[in-house]
């Protein structure tokens, strides 16, 4: 009884595959979990980007105190939100004064580089012949010479030593 259940479910589904408006709301699905996935992509860069730009003189002042001049964090609620976004944690230093401490740069730097594909091993041209098995780069190299007119032997040999 199940099997021929699951028979008509799938009969059902491939005919209703054939119709047109179906294929168009899939497609219509489909077309804005992409858009979804852009936009969350570019969201991702977005704060890579900021962390890899964040400057950590943003977060500190300088201030006169009886009459000495010191440099010391500003408060949180006096930061801007894209500013504040990029402290990680705050620490506390050895005199005993909060210090915010930012989101890794080069990780963010490496995130990048990965997301964009700057460096990865797809960067390197196809007719380079890092990529081709011994086979295939002596049979590129004989079809040059074929090209060019060239005879050449890719044959190797070891003498012995007699």
């Amino acid at each position: 009884m199940r099997a021929v259940k699951n028979h008509d479910a799938v009969s059902n589904a491939t005919r209703l595959e054939r119709r047109q408006d179906v294929l168009d709301r899939i497609a219509f699905l489909v077309r804005q979990e992409e858009e979804v996935l852009a936009e969350k992509r570019k969201r991702i860069e977005e704060m890579l980007w900021a962390i890899h730009e964040a400057n950590i003189g943003d977060f500190f002042e300088t201030v006169d105190i009886d009459g000495k001049t010191i440099e010391r964090p500003k408060r949180l609620s006096d930061l801007p939100p894209e500013i504040s976004k990029n402290i990680e944690k705050i620490a506390i230093s050895a005199n005993g004064r909060l210090v915010p401490q930012l989101y890794s740069k080069l990780a963010a730097s490496q995130e990048l580089r990965k997301m964009l594909n700057i460096g990865g091993q797809t960067d390197r041209p196809e007719t380079d012949g890092s990529r081709l098995s011994d086979a295939e780069l002596i049979q590129q190299l004989a079809d040059q010479a074929k090209q060019l007119g060239i005879e050449i032997d890719l044959n190797y040999r070891f003498e012995s030593d007699e």
